[in-house]
């Protein structure tokens, strides 16, 4: 994904016929974040490791979907955990469980909930309750990242 920084209390002004379009990958314009003084020290070293996170697993996205609304959203995914179990019937459930580090401003304002749903490279994954009996878990204290939790089913 490209990306677009616009510093904060800053604008961008297009002549009439100027235009910004995304090429070949998905473009998101967005304000940059400032440090400014008085930041916490642990806000940035947090925002420095997702930034290191999201480098090291390729800069990827997912698309985060809540009925029609969508948000393309950069994701740092985990190894994911592939298990099977039977029915009384006789057949077979396989399930993987998937664990994505995210940018929380990337949801602008959205807490992962039932039903939302993840597209990650031509999966789709619901969203389902972690330990704690919720779809996220919060990292670290400056609302930088969180995780989330999805799974895939298939029938065997």
């Amino acid at each position: 994904m490209e990306e677009l920084l616009i510093p904060p209390h800053s604008a961008i002004v297009l002549l009439p016929g100027e235009r910004i379009e995304a090429g070949d990958e998905p473009l998101r314009i967005r304000a940059g974040t400032a440090t400014s003084p008085g930041t916490h020290a642990f806000n940035n070293s947090e925002r420095t490791l997702w930034e290191s996170q999201k480098r090291a697993t390729g800069d990827q996205t997912a698309v985060y979907r809540r009925g029609e609304e969508t948000r393309l959203i950069r994701i740092a995914p985990e190894s994911p955990n592939a298990e099977a179990f039977g029915f009384a019937e006789g057949g077979r459930l396989a399930t993987t469980v998937r664990v994505f580090k995210i940018e929380k401003a990337d949801l602008n304002g959205w807490l992962p909930q039932a039903g939302d749903t993840l597209d990650y490279q031509e999966k789709i994954y619901t969203f389902r309750k972690g330990a704690a009996d919720s779809f996220y878990q919060d990292l670290g204290n400056h609302n930088v990242m969180m995780r989330i939790f999805v799974s895939e089913y298939r029938g065997q």
